[in-house]
């Protein structure tokens, strides 16, 4: 049994990652590699000020263990969204699904083999986020060698846990939803209904929360020893048995609290893999047929209409985006998924409290807070790095249409454009409703709108230069493509050095601020631009895939 399920993880694996075919990009590595470097290093240095700071603070009221719990449930919340999206995504919207069903495995094995390639990247989220801050908690708290040993295998072990708990959650829903009738629109409703569940899960606990109740809970917790930790935790005992296997590692008390971990992680893995079983090949085969729809006149000789060919081209790009759940789902839903939950407990938990805060931040950190929130939102947006592999194939079919080159290079930048500035809008919402000063408001925008250009082209570039255009699944663009990846994250750690180099300068005036970060962006925007009309041409879109 282990061994089937072994070989088809494994062969799930290679066609995701296989390297057959492709251009060594090492070159683009070591520059991304070269710019993060130095980002990574100010950014670390500045969640180990603010870790020792909370450290010590916690410490005098004997509550320190609260910092574990926090962080641990910070990691919780992200894996617990991230997975609605990825296993939604690799489990039943990826069609190769269908050429692994006649295999002799078990629904469970072949269950096991789809959540490899969504638990990698669960894996790399926590590595990120949760060994450095290991590392720091140990040194400022000289944490004994058992508190890095039990680090590590709650590194190995509290990834799975939130995601088998979303998959049972999924699967049951996948599996008691009639969605045969109309495969593809079913696939967008439960991409957007996963996005809404978690939010209207996220409201209904914040309103049911009685503020005074709550001041008294907490007020009875901080008296207790490690009281804030359990008070916390309550709502996820994983991240409690968690925080406290590392708090007292030096006492057999952690090894308990690790022993009910273990426990708690094996309890999921069997709930998982029972839940696969049985439900999982039932929700798949309903989604794997289809309705035919008929066509009425009406809508018939809307289509064939005549139009302007940038019109048409526009319309063509967004039907495409919007009607296919794989690019619905990674380039609009998964842009808009942090943006809206955060604009949600932003309201629910401040209200009021947060247009003070904003009236009371100096001028220049909240420009430059404003900035870099944007490019963050901004760089990672998918759309424009697949605008050309989203075509596959029959991208050389335009090579035979009678219509300008420059029209569709333009319809691909403008969507993606328009695309990146959904999660934007929320932004601009928020920033209205919390009263942000009129002329840091224009700024931002305007920085800001000026900044989307230069994400799109760049990550367009990328893509023109670097396609992926024989696959079989819409999923295959998201997965393993790398380049655009640490692209993106090469431009967030460009512009964050500018701006905590900004911010540590005593500069006071917010309008020399914005002075520089336009002139910055703006001459990088125009060397982007110049050098893309320079070298994408009719010959570039001739010779891809060659």
């Amino acid at each position: 049994m282990m061994r089937n399920t072994w070989t088809i993880t494994k062969i799930m694996l290679r066609m995701q990652y296989s390297s057959a075919g492709k251009q060594s990009n090492t070159w683009i590595y070591i520059i991304v590699s070269l710019i993060l470097i130095p980002f990574f290093i100010m950014l670390m240095q500045g969640i180990h000020s603010m870790v020792t700071h909370a450290y010590h603070m916690l410490a005098e009221v004997n509550q320190e263990s609260m910092l574990l719990g926090l962080a641990l449930l910070f990691i919780a919340a992200i894996l617990f969204f991230l997975s609605f999206i990825m296993i939604l995504s690799a489990f039943y919207f990826s069609d190769d699904i269908t050429a692994y069903i006649p295999l002799p495995v078990h629904p469970y094995q072949l269950l096991v083999g789809k959540a490899a390639n969504p638990l990698i990247y669960n894996y790399g989220i926590a590595a990120l986020l949760f060994l450095p801050f290991l590392f720091m908690y140990g040194s400022i708290s000289s944490a004994p060698i058992l508190f890095y040993v039990y680090g590590f295998i709650l590194f190995i072990i509290f990834p799975i846990i939130p995601f088998s708990l979303v998959a049972v959650i999924l699967m049951f829903i996948m599996r008691y939803v009639n969605i045969a009738k109309n495969k593809d629109r079913s696939k967008i409703f439960m991409g957007i209904g996963s996005l809404l569940f978690v939010i209207l899960v996220n409201v209904l606990v914040r309103l049911n929360m009685d503020d005074a109740a709550m001041l008294d809970t907490f007020t009875t917790y901080m008296q207790e020893q490690e009281g804030l930790l359990r008070m916390i935790t309550m709502s996820f005992p994983p991240a409690y048995f968690g925080a406290g296997s590392l708090h007292f590692a030096a006492d057999w008390s952690g090894l308990l609290f690790l022993l009910a971990l273990l426990a708690v992680f094996i309890l999921c893995v069997l709930l998982f893999i029972w839940a696969g079983q049985r439900f999982y090949l039932k929700g798949v085969r309903g989604m794997s047929s289809g309705s035919k729809g008929n066509l009425s006149a009406k809508a018939s000789q809307k289509l064939t209409q005549q139009r302007s060919i940038l019109k048409t081209y526009l319309l063509k790009e967004f039907k495409m985006i919007f009607r296919t759940p794989a690019f619905l789902m990674q380039c609009v839903i998964q842009a808009l998924f942090f943006p809206v939950f955060i604009t949600v407990i932003l309201f629910l938990d401040m209200g009021n409290d947060l247009a003070a805060l904003v009236s009371a931040a100096p001028e220049k950190n909240l420009f430059l807070t404003l900035f870099m929130i944007s490019i963050f939102l901004l760089s990672t947006n998918v759309t424009a790095s697949t605008a050309i592999s989203r075509e596959g194939a029959s991208i050389k079919l335009n090579l035979f249409l009678p219509i300008p080159f420059q029209h569709l290079i333009n319809a691909k930048l403008y969507v993606a454009y328009l695309m990146s500035m959904l999660p934007f809008l929320l932004l601009i919402g928020v920033g209205i409703y919390v009263n942000i000063p009129i002329h840091i408001f224009i700024g931002w925008i305007g920085i800001t709108l000026l900044y989307n250009w230069l994400a799109v082209v760049i990550n367009f570039f990328i893509d023109v230069y670097h396609p992926k255009l024989h696959w079989t699944d819409e999923q295959e663009l998201f997965k393993g493509r790398f380049i655009p990846f640490f692209i993106s994250l090469g431009q967030i750690a460009l512009f964050g050095m500018i701006t905590i180099i900004l911010w540590n300068m005593n500069i006071t005036n917010v309008y020399l601020i914005m002075l520089i970060l336009l002139l910055s962006t703006f001459i990088v925007t125009d060397i982007a631009h110049i050098y893309l009309r320079k070298k994408v041409s009719l010959k570039t879109l001739q010779n891809l895939g060659n």
